[in-house]
């Protein structure tokens, strides 16, 4: 399967590069973000990719990931269309899903070194109400949604989000996210975070605690 979604990619690679304006829409950042102070992520080492379906679509129009080139497969059922978009009034490029539905596979590569664990925030915007699809992974992870469904104006344009936790951490995840029929898809953004165990930490932090608490002799 490998082989062959790479395959795709490149002939994506070989469409149209002229560029169009992006239009980025309400996102919500991941938790590691939002809360950079929460322990659970302390040594944790992040990516970010966001993609908005222009020209080329395949690979994001942003992007943070020292590991390589993500990617997304559009081979599954699905187009490139023009619609008005979020804000009502404005067309813009999306992917769409044709009416047998379909979906997008999402490669992302990822930090080679060993940690306990990864978490992996997805965000999509489509037109498709309040109640979406859900992601999937490879290798298998937990999908819960930790955000609620943003309304756009009340244009019918949604942002959702869900989040796959994985108890090891592979260099690499293909997330598959299916979709209803006639769907159009606006945004996709994808962050990840590799992080060691709490216990991992405790340790370092217990070894390294004498050194930074360590009073100097008083003079004589």
């Amino acid at each position: 399967m490998k082989r062959m979604m790479k395959a795709r990619m490149c002939v994506l690679l070989l469409a149209a590069t002229a560029a169009i304006p992006v239009h980025a829409e309400m996102v919500w950042n991941p938790p590691w973000v939002e809360n950079p102070s929460d322990p659970q992520w302390f040594g944790g080492v992040a990516t970010h990719q966001r993609w908005e379906f222009a020209e080329n679509p395949g690979f994001p129009v942003a992007m943070d990931n020292p590991f390589g080139q993500p990617y997304v497969d559009f081979s599954l059922a699905t187009y490139p269309d023009i619609v008005i978009g979020p804000d009502g009034q404005t067309l813009i490029p999306t992917w769409h899903i044709d009416q047998d539905g379909g979906g997008l596979f999402v490669y992302v590569p990822n930090n080679p070194l060993p940690n306990a664990r990864k978490s992996i925030f997805i965000q999509i915007t489509s037109d498709k109400g309040p109640l979406l699809g859900s992601p999937s992974s490879s290798p298998t992870g937990t999908v819960s949604y930790p955000k609620p469904a943003i309304n756009h104006n009340g244009t019918g344009w949604y942002t959702y989000t869900a989040r796959i936790d994985l108890d090891f951490n592979p260099i690499e995840e293909y997330i598959f996210y299916n979709f209803p029929a006639s769907t159009n898809i606006s945004e996709l953004v994808v962050d990840t975070i590799c992080v060691p165990e709490p216990a991992a930490t405790a340790g370092l932090l217990a070894m390294i605690a004498p050194v930074l608490t360590r009073r100097k002799p008083r003079g004589t």
